[in-house]
C-alpha cells in the first residue's frame, strides 16, 4: 500500500496530451546522480550468483523480518543460524557468527588479511585491495560472490530443511562450487583442484 500511494503521488501531476507518443530524456549530465558504490559484476560466476549478490546489496532478499512485514507468517524473527539477533540481510552475510567464521576461513584460504567487515559492501569491495595481478583480484572477487551464494544456501538449508550447518560445510561448498564455476568460466582449464585448494591462482 505504501508503494501504491507513492506511485499515485508521483502520477498526480502527470498531464496526458493528444498526439503521438515519443521517447525523451530530460536529464542532462548535471541532473544525474552518481552513486558512490557500483556493484562489480564477475563473469566467472553464474548470472544467478550475480543477481543474488545484487539483491543482497539492495537489501531485497526475503529475510524473516521482511517477510513478517508482508504478513507472511514466520513465527520468529531471530537468525536461524545463531539465534542471537534479528535476521537482517547484513546479519546473515556479515555479523552472524556463522558468516564471520566463514569469512575468516575464506581469508585464511585465500591468503589475505583477516576480513573485518561492517557491511556487505565492505565484502564486495575487498577485491580492490588484493595484492598481485588483476586476475588474482578477479579470482578473489569470484570467491566472495560464491561465498554470499553459499551463505544464503546454508541459511535456507537451516530454515527449510532443518539441516545442521557448520563452517566446514559452507567453506567446502564455496571451494567446490567456486572451482567448478571459475575453472569453466575463466578460461583457466589448467587450474587444478590442488592449486585451487591452496589458492595458487
Amino acid at each position: 500500500m505504501v508503494e501504491l500511494r507513492g506511485l499515485l503521488q508521483l502520477c498526480q501531476n502527470v498531464v496526458l496530451e493528444d498526439g503521438n507518443d515519443k521517447v525523451g530524456w530530460d536529464l542532462d549530465d548535471l541532473g544525474l546522480t552518481h552513486p558512490d558504490f557500483r556493484l562489480k559484476w564477475n563473469n566467472w560466476v553464474p548470472g544467478k550468483v550475480g543477481i543474488l549478490v545484487w539483491r543482497v546489496d539492495l537489501d531485497r532478499i526475503p529475510v524473516i523480518p521482511l517477510l513478517a512485514k508482508r504478513n507472511v507468517l514466520v513465527g520468529f524473527l531471530d537468525c536461524p543460524a545463531c539465534g542471537e539477533a534479528d535476521e537482517t540481510t547484513e546479519h546473515v552475510f556479515v555479523s552472524c557468527g556463522l558468516a564471520q567464521a566463514v569469512w575468516q576461513a575464506v581469508s585464511t584460504w585465500c591468503k589475505v588479511p583477516h576480513i573485518f567487515a561492517f557491511s556487505i559492501r565492505d565484502i564486495l569491495e575487498l577485491y580492490k585491495f588484493i595484492k598481485g595481478s588483476k586476475r588474482k583480484a578477479k579470482f578473489f572477487h569470484a570467491v566472495c560472490m560464491v561465498s554470499v551464494w553459499c551463505l544464503w544456501k546454508a541459511r535456507n538449508d537451516i530454515v527449510f530443511n532443518g539441516m545442521a550447518i557448520t563452517v566446514e560445510i559452507v567453506v567446502g561448498n564455496i571451494k567446490a562450487l567456486g572451482y567448478l564455476w571459475v575453472k569453466n568460466r575463466s578460461g583457466g582449464s589448467s587450474l587444478s583442484w590442488e592449486d585451487w585448494c591452496k589458492f595458487k591462482v
